[in-house]
């Protein structure tokens, strides 16, 4: 249960190689996603989410960095996959968003992005670039008359 069906070999991730969907921006190329070291700002990462409990993968992606965690993230701390991407100086693109989001999270689960109540929003400089894609547990029920 802690793994994503055939993406994951051993400690490295193995990227999904399937067609992205739906269409893409005049010029857009897609980026490598490439593996980065665990350095400090990794490790206190790991730290703030749960240490021992999660698995945590950091990542490049052209200009966006990315962190991939499986984390406590259910309404009874049920364990969820979650990716953030984000960029210094700008937003991420709607391109590098579901590129990221099929290369790791592979092409059959359901994840959305939370906009939180206003009492819960976190709105600080250094966040604001980052977009965070959470995994949906019931899928068959968000998709139900589709």
């Amino acid at each position: 249960m802690s793994k994503i069906p055939g993406t994951f070999k051993k400690k490295s991730v193995n990227i999904w190689e399937g067609p992205i969907p739906g269409t893409h921006e005049r010029g857009f190329v897609e980026q490598p996603i490439i593996e980065r070291e665990r350095d400090a700002e990794f490790m206190m990462v790991r730290r703030m989410i749960g240490g021992g409990h999660t698995k945590l993968y950091a990542f490049h992606m052209g200009e966006c960095a990315i962190l991939l965690g499986f984390e406590p993230g259910g309404i009874h701390g049920e364990f969820r996959w979650h990716l953030t991407i984000s960029c210094i100086d700008r937003h991420p693109t709607w391109d590098e968003i579901k590129v990221a989001r099929y290369r790791l999270l592979g092409p059959d689960m359901a994840v959305a992005m939370i906009l939180p109540p206003v009492k819960n929003y976190v709105n600080y400089e250094a966040q604001d670039h980052v977009f965070q894609l959470w995994e949906i547990e019931d899928v068959a029920r968000v998709w139900e008359g589709s």
